[in-house]
């Protein structure tokens, strides 16, 4: 469900209101507001929807669309409460996908940010990680993985490349280069003060692995675009597939790369890369199938420029 305010010129909220009509949505709030400046005041139309998030994500979508709007005169605000009382179908009103694209995008800009926090998370991750991998320990290795958030780096580069959003592609890469850059570190880290050999030895074969990155990335677009069920799991599945390997190079870089390892430095390195691509070009599939918009998002390229 959500929550739709739009923010308009004065006389513009029955425009919008047509916009909802034609997609579906049965009832529209319009009242006009005083919107104060330090140096200025002036009288808008305060446009308000409750709906499904369905016909949200199609309303929002025709509205960056329409010929009038301009992202300096309307503000478009969403929100998800967690219920809606009224007199529309509970059928309708609850079906949970598919996500307004703007949501998924300023999700997914969020996730990509690279804060204290972010690095952090990471760096005791890949502490966690590397004590699990040098003395092979599945505990910690779960526990590391938990804490490191991988998945929404990779679906911030694919929703990117499907959309168009260029700047989100270079604040999703550089954010997923820096990552591998502390998962390595961490490796170092614990490595420096443990004695060899490195214990975990186990790998999957590069046709496995990729279509493994496959079904995680397919299932992470659709998590992503659904606003029920828990993305958890599949966060720790995609961070199974890709953080083990750089947080295993840097560990390997000071206790030596075990003899004993079925797997080369160079398939390790060539399965990171395949399961990369294969999560990224998932999740271009998987938003291309549900019908994010590009052009849903034209605010945001008029607004970061």
């Amino acid at each position: 469900m959500r929550q739709v305010t739009v923010t308009t010129p004065e006389g513009k909220g029955a425009d919008i209101a047509q916009l909802a009509f034609e997609v579906g949505i049965s009832d529209v709030s319009i009242n006009q507001v005083r919107l104060l400046t330090k140096h200025s005041e002036e009288t808008k139309d305060h446009v308000e929807i409750e709906t499904a998030t369905h016909l949200a994500k199609d309303f929002v979508e025709r509205l960056t669309a329409a010929p009038f709007f301009n992202c300096e005169q309307f503000t478009v605000t969403v929100r998800q409460p967690r219920s809606i009382i009224s007199s529309q179908d509970v059928v309708s009103l609850t079906r949970p996908l598919v996500e307004p694209t703007s949501d998924l995008f300023e999700e997914l800009w969020q996730f990509c940010q690279v804060t204290y926090g972010f690095v952090g998370r990471i760096y005791i991750g890949a502490i966690l990680l590397a004590f699990g991998v040098i003395d092979f320990r599945l505990l910690f290795m779960i526990a590391g993985l938990l804490f490191i958030p991988l998945l929404p780096l990779m679906l911030g580069i694919g929703f990117s490349l499907w959309t168009r959003q260029w700047r989100l592609l270079l604040h999703a890469a550089i954010a997923l280069v820096v990552a591998f850059a502390l998962l390595a570190a961490g490796g170092v880290t614990v490595a420096l003060f443990s004695q060899p050999p490195i214990r975990y030895l186990e790998s999957t074969s590069l046709l496995t692995g990729f279509v493994i990155s496959i079904a995680v990335g397919i299932a992470a677009g659709l998590a992503t675009s659904d606003d029920v069920g828990r993305r958890e799991m599949i966060g720790l599945a995609a961070t199974a597939q890709v953080a083990i390997i750089p947080v295993w190079f840097g560990a390997s870089a000071v206790l030596g790369f075990p003899f004993a390892d079925a797997a080369s430095p160079q398939q390790r390195a060539l399965s990171l890369l395949l399961n990369v691509v294969g999560i990224v070009l998932a999740s271009i599939g998987t938003y291309a199938a549900l019908r994010m918009k590009g052009s849903a998002l034209r605010v945001f390229q008029k607004s970061r420029t």
